[in-house]
């Protein structure tokens, strides 16, 4: 009678497991304690009561998180277009540039990112302000236009533009960059102008990393917290503040948890949709 011996977990398995446990420790578990959380009703004395309620979700639909939620999703997405429409640019030049110059703007575009986002934030501050360096440089130019953009939706989408901009710059180099530039003169052959063969060629065949810079850009872009605060004043509040006020200020947990689930089913959409869209095109 032969014994059959055990079975050897595979390699591959080692390597993960390390990774697998930190998602479910510090991802999994919050997340779910936080869907847990939002089906519960708000008590002023013990922050939560074990009482299972819908009506945090119903919350949401008010005139006042209505109007903040669709502000966060329109900013959301005029920042992720306006970061496509200047990273392509920026990506192709440092793709078919030389190592050089590649190298020189790979770290300006990356100088955003060394920055704190509040360090960032004050600077904006500085510039957009009554008397900040952009009102300051028309005035000694002899103009009477001022600036007067700060603490608005302008001022955030502006701010967010400058930090996210790296991150669509960097995904659609790297795909640019595997594009051959026989397949550029091959258009330019038959007769296709510089815009023609930019979107038949270029953009088709760099879809893998505008589909990376866009989900990157826009999921951090609803989600922003510093920005929207010191930019935005009231007329920028973002989901994001409300949560952390209802957080903070209220001690509301239940009904920050449902804005916060909220939030993360939005991303979660967002990329299926994306990833969907990109699988579909290619087939």
């Amino acid at each position: 009678m032969s014994t059959s011996s055990p079975r050897k977990l595979p390699s591959w398995l080692w390597l993960v497991a390390p990774y697998l446990a930190l998602l479910v420790v510090f991802l999994a578990l919050p997340l779910a304690n936080v869907l847990v959380l939002s089906f519960h009703r708000y008590s002023p004395v013990s922050i939560w009561e074990p009482t299972l309620t819908v009506e945090n979700y119903g919350q949401i639909f008010t005139p006042y998180l209505s109007a903040i939620t669709l502000r966060t999703f329109r900013i959301g997405l005029i920042t992720t277009g306006l970061c496509v429409l200047l990273g392509y640019p920026v990506a192709y030049y440092l793709a078919r540039c030389s190592k050089r110059a590649m190298t020189i703007g790979m770290f300006i575009i990356l100088l955003p990112l060394m920055v704190s986002a509040v360090v960032g934030s004050f600077g904006w501050i500085v510039i957009l302000g009554r008397s900040g360096l952009a009102n300051n440089a028309l005035a000694a130019l002899g103009l009477s236009a001022r600036i007067d953009i700060l603490y608005s939706e302008s001022a955030v989408v502006l701010a967010l533009v400058h930090f996210l901009l790296p991150l669509m710059v960097l995904p659609l180099t790297a795909s640019i960059e595997k594009i051959s530039v026989r397949m550029e003169e091959a258009a330019t052959v038959l007769g296709a102008g510089p815009v023609t063969m930019f979107r038949l060629v270029i953009v088709p065949l760099s879809r893998a990393g505008l589909i990376s810079g866009v989900l990157l850009c826009f999921s951090i872009a609803i989600s922003v917290v510093v920005i929207s605060a010191l930019l935005g004043g009231r007329r920028g509040r973002l989901i994001g503040n409300e949560i952390y006020d209802q957080v903070i200020t209220a001690a509301n947990w239940p009904f920050a948890s449902s804005l916060a689930i909220v939030l993360v089913l939005s991303i979660i959409i967002a990329m299926s949709l994306a990833l969907t869209l990109g699988r579909r095109k290619v087939a």
